[in-house]
């Protein structure tokens, strides 16, 4: 018999709209919340009126730089984790296999403490580098989408050999730099993951030196250019041409945004704020390990203010649309929408409770806002991924 846990008296922001319900009740039986409503109980664990969220889908991160923490802040993109030779590369290079699964193991633990019940991972090492992710996910509580990559460079001998091997073993191909992908590439790519029924992520727009090398190539910037093999997700978009984000908006391909990484390696801000008037599908994603924690409440405070004040309006997006994409946005980013990114009865039991009787959440007259702009890790009092209690304070 499937074990079965209430949690009673609750806030709850319940549903794709993530309507407020007070004195709420919320039943996990094994994986899954099989009821959920405002009927009163008297039995299972009595959250006392604190505040369920849906756990984080981080949609866009490099957890395998955990091993450099902080390593690469003060250089360029392109000198902190470009390949082949970026600072990223040297360290993941000197890794053993053991070493590597120690610093794998360690941000998944990072990850599930902040929130995080699934994530999409672009993957570096070719096949080794996704199998090891694989080995360390499996039986946890944590969903990962993987894009992985060869190790061998666009125009090296035996690339798209590699490629077919890492398309196999991931959910599909991370891809960047554009401009230095051949035509014959770019086709056989797409097509090989056709095949296998897998997804093309790509890194597009970045930075202004990718953008300015592939419209010098190719005379397209790597948006346009990519376009034309059907990417099913773009990361960053901070140096949009113009064009760009219209021609992706019309074709609904979801976006997904990591501004605190962004600024950190001085990208510049991706337009946070035409990317909402053009109602594009976004998602967050707190991007590279090294430079930027896997905290989702930073990453969504980061673009709530920086929307509004790069449109001047401090309308422009509400706070419950702001929690909505680091949640269900990034669940549809990813492809994961049936399963999670909201409270909803038949879908899994992934959701944070926070004490908003907390030194920083009392007094807010806010749920939306106190949870993007003032809620933190500190204020978590159990998180509960996939039906199992992975973090309690």
């Amino acid at each position: 018999m499937k074990e079965r846990v209430i949690y009673r008296n609750a806030t709850l922001l319940e549903g794709s709209d993530l309507k407020v319900r007070e004195e709420a009740y919320l039943v996990v039986e094994a994986d899954q919340i099989i009821d959920l409503g405002t009927t009163p109980l008297y039995e299972g664990m009595d959250l006392d009126g604190a505040l369920v969220i849906p756990a984080f889908v981080n949609a866009h991160t490099h957890i395998g730089d955990g091993i450099a923490k902080e390593a690469g802040v003060g250089l360029s993109a392109e000198e902190a984790v470009s390949p082949p030779d970026g600072l990223k590369y040297r360290y993941l290079n000197e890794l053993s296999a053991e070493g590597l699964s120690r610093s794998l193991e360690s941000a998944i633990e990072e990850l599930l403490r902040n929130g995080i019940t699934a994530f999409g991972d672009f993957r570096e090492g070719g096949v080794e580098g996704t199998l090891a992710l694989r080995s360390i996910i499996e039986g946890k509580p944590l969903k990962v989408v993987i894009f992985g990559a060869a190790m061998a460079e666009p125009g090296q001998e035996g690339y798209l050999t590699e490629q077919e091997g890492v398309a196999g073993a991931a959910h599909g191909l991370g891809i960047g730099d554009v401009a230095l992908f051949s035509e014959t590439e770019l086709a056989s790519l797409k097509s090989l993951l056709a095949a296998g029924g897998k997804k093309l992520a790509v890194h597009g727009a970045e930075t202004k030196a990718a953008q300015e090398l592939c419209f010098n190539n190719w005379r397209k910037s790597e948006i346009i250019r990519i376009l034309d093999f059907s990417p099913e997700l773009f990361v960053h978009l901070t140096n949009p041409f113009p064009g760009d984000l219209e021609a992706i908006a019309e074709q609904k391909i979801p976006v997904v945004c990591c501004a605190r990484t962004n600024c950190i390696l001085a990208d510049g801000l991706p337009p946070l704020d035409k990317m909402i008037e053009l109602k594009m599908q976004l998602a967050l994603g707190t991007d590279n390990l090294m430079f930027s924690s896997p905290d989702m409440f930073r990453e969504m405070d980061w673009f709530s203010r920086l929307a509004r004040g790069q449109s001047g309006q401090a309308d422009i997006i509400s706070s419950k649309e702001v929690l909505s994409i680091a949640t269900l946005g990034g669940a549809r980013a990813l492809g994961l929408e049936d399963r999670l990114g909201s409270l909803e009865a038949g879908k899994a039991a992934s959701f944070i409770v926070l004490n908003t009787g907390s030194l920083a959440l009392r007094n807010c007259r806010n749920l939306y806002s106190a949870a993007v702009h003032r809620a933190s890790p500190a204020d978590i009092l159990l998180v509960v991924s996939w039906g199992r209690k992975v973090f309690q304070a």
